[in-house]
């Protein structure tokens, strides 16, 4: 079973597989390190990631459980996805913390504010769970992250159910950030 932790970059996904005690697989670090990038963008400081080459690696792991870490996760075809999220002002003050240029910021928090993650996980993924992590501690997500796992990989159907229903696609909004945060300001409703 292959799941999935993703998320746009400083919603906590390295974070939590750090705390989890399992070994997961961080993707960055692997498109890197086996040169499964087909080219560099410049502009943003990032590889372009062969997705076909990084894909065909995942699969070929032999594990029975295989965790797989990063913001393009959900495109490696996983049983299960875990979108973490966070509150905009939250992600742009952990990106400014991690050293992101600021175009680099509101590429993110603008991604994030239009759910680009979600919706492709949604669009790719069979079972995809939202989890919110803005107030949470980095030890309430990583029980709440380890509770999925454990209940996806051996749980009951009724505890399972429920999880699903509680960390259900949709149960995170940040749209009413659209205008602040992805139109130029004199673009804005209140400019008309």
């Amino acid at each position: 079973m292959i799941i999935a932790i993703t998320g746009t970059p400083g919603t906590g996904k390295t974070s939590v597989c750090t705390a989890l005690g399992l070994k997961c697989m961080d993707l960055n670090s692997v498109i890197a390190e086996r040169g499964f990038y087909i080219g560099v963008d410049t502009e943003r400081g990032c590889l372009i990631a062969d997705l076909t080459r990084l894909k065909e690696y995942v699969r070929k792991a032999d594990r029975e459980l295989l965790v797989i870490e990063g913001h393009l996760a959900h495109f490696m075809m996983p049983e299960i996805t875990i979108v973490l999220r966070a509150h905009p002002a939250v992600l742009a003050d952990r990106l400014k913390l991690k050293g992101f240029p600021p175009q680099k910021i509101k590429e993110n928090v603008e991604a994030e504010v239009l759910d680009i993650i979600l919706a492709e996980a949604v669009e790719l993924c069979d079972v995809v769970y939202e989890v919110d992590t803005s107030e949470k501690s980095r030890e309430e997500v990583t029980s709440l992250v380890r509770a999925i796992i454990e209940v996806e990989v051996d749980g009951d159907n009724a505890r399972k159910k429920a999880l699903r229903k509680k960390y259900k696609p949709g149960s995170v909004d940040w749209t009413h950030f659209i205008e602040e945060v992805c139109l130029p300001h004199n673009l804005s409703s209140k400019s008309y």
